[in-house]
């Protein structure tokens, strides 16, 4: 008996212990006057998110939104470790542009740098490797270059509106299809022609081992928290490393194939294997060399950042140009006026004004991924806020909170392409590609992706709804990445 009371006497004095550690770490931000919602003594305020009740971009607008209007910031917890969430647009800008040297890291996939196709690449290296491949891999998509992909973007557009010609018609006369699939399969063509440099059409059920192989890097539950990991806790990638490991075995195969047939022939096809033979035969350097997986993780990250990004976008693009066929008319006219009979350069799709206010005006709804976050490799002191943010703590922008932000945008929740020759234009329209020098280097490519795949359904198809469609939006996907449970289903009709 006196050995079972000394026993649960332990368990208790332990158990009080653990308690008051868990609520001195969650009196962080309290202890520095910054303001945090309501923490559970195990997740911090995360729980939602880790028992998978909630989306992570949920859960940061619900935090972004716990605080008054006007504070800069807001202090959360996952698990015990502290974060600060940013409200304000000037600290934002001179964090992530201005003093972007405190700032230079992602805190994705910062667990470790040991796999150079899934964890380590330029999506997540840090300094001093990260600028100097960044340096390296920004030739590889020069305007000129840009340009002479297009042929091979347009080619994967007709293979796509050959599939909605294809689609069975219902007794009006129109067609129905979950676009998250066209923008999908559209999108797996096209970076696997630019990035790999074969020519596929995964329209067609025969050739769908690319498109397949894409998916399943991001679907299904357990991709999800994959992805949760390797965002939000990125020190227990280990636990995912292997998932991640599989694709990329069929990504190495096609890769190198590419790479060998086109070095024997000497061919040049304008595409990245072209540059990614050049920087194999280039001057390499010790602190990166272009050798082996270190060449492969650079299509491989262009295909993963691009394949889910470009099929949300284009997805929720086609969503609200079916919620407003007014926005749709004027887009079509434009097109008519600017394209019609013409041969598609780059130069004639800048002259689309109207396409690219579309286009972000849908980003800044539904960014495909909503978050972005740093880490601040010394202390750091937050201009006239008299907060010193410490160094090894991350910093986090809601990308869809601060976007529907009313401080920042009349009639937030509404799509209004042309708010942006109203609002702060040139800080916004470019966030859901990320801020500063770490912003997405691939850009100009997915604008202009999205944007040929726009042109040709457009042109080719008039846009709906179905009145049960309408309320889609409501039930989001639990996962990083933004969409919904059911998908978005359009309707087309052929224009005449």
């Amino acid at each position: 008996m006196g050995c079972l009371i000394c026993c649960t006497t332990a368990l208790i004095i332990s158990l009080s212990l653990l308690y008051a550690y868990a609520k001195y770490r969650l009196s962080y931000w309290s202890r520095r006057g910054v303001k945090s919602p309501p923490t559970h003594v195990l997740f911090g305020n995360f729980k939602d998110c880790i028992t998978l009740k909630k989306s992570p971009s949920d859960v940061m607008r619900e935090i972004y939104n716990s605080v008054d209007p006007d504070e800069p910031y807001v202090g959360f917890y996952i698990f015990h470790k502290p974060m600060l969430l940013m409200r304000d647009r000037e600290l934002i800008k001179q964090m992530m542009i201005k003093d972007f040297d405190v700032f230079p890291n992602r805190r994705f996939g910062s667990g470790s740098e040991r796999d150079s196709v899934g964890l380590d690449s330029i999506l997540s290296m840090k300094q001093p490797r990260w600028r100097y491949v960044r340096t390296k891999l920004t030739p590889v998509l020069t305007g000129q270059k840009l340009k002479a992909m297009i042929p091979l973007m347009l080619e994967c557009g007709k293979f796509m509106t050959d599939f909605i010609e294809k689609l069975p018609v219902d007794e009006t006369g129109r067609s129905k299809w979950e676009v998250k699939d066209i923008g999908g399969r559209y999108s797996t063509n096209v970076l696997a022609s630019l990035a790999f440099g074969v020519n596929i059409n995964s329209f067609d059920e025969k050739e769908t081992a690319f498109w397949k192989n894409g998916t399943t890097i991001f679907n299904g539950f357990m991709r999800g928290i994959v992805f949760i990991i390797l965002f939000f806790i990125p020190d227990w990638d280990f636990l995912v490393a292997p998932i991640i490991k599989k694709p990329a075995n069929y990504l190495r195969k096609i890769f190198w194939e590419s790479m060998n047939a086109r070095e024997k022939l000497e061919l040049e096809r304008g595409d990245m294997i072209d540059s990614m033979l050049a920087l194999k035969n280039g001057e390499q350097n010790p602190l990166y060399k272009f050798e082996d997986d270190n060449l492969l993780a650079h299509p491989t990250s262009f295909y993963i950042a691009g394949f889910e990004a470009s099929a949300t976008a284009l997805a929720f693009t086609l969503y609200n140009l079916a919620r407003h066929p007014e926005h749709q008319d004027t887009l079509y006219n434009a097109i008519q006026t600017e394209l019609s009979g013409k041969e598609f350069t780059e130069d004639l799709i800048n002259k689309l004004p109207f396409l690219d206010s579309v286009i972000t005006e849908s980003l800044r709804l539904h960014p495909p991924l909503p978050v972005i976050d740093r880490i601040a490799t010394r202390n750091y002191e937050l201009p006239d806020t008299g907060l010193t943010i410490e160094k090894g703590v991350s910093v986090y922008i809601s990308i869809n909170a601060f976007n529907q932000d009313p401080k920042y945008f009349s009639d937030p929740q509404n799509f209004i392409p042309l708010r942006a020759k109203m609002e702060d234009k040139k800080f916004y329209e470019n966030l859901a590609f990320g801020i500063g020098p770490r912003s997405c280097i691939g850009q100009r490519l997915a604008m202009l992706i999205e944007k040929i795949a726009l042109i040709a359904i457009v042109s080719n198809y008039t846009m709906s709804l179905l009145p049960r469609e309408e309320n889609t939006l409501n039930n989001s996907a639990i996962h990083v990445f933004t969409y919904v449970v059911d998908g978005l289903h359009v309707r087309f009709e052929k224009r005449n």
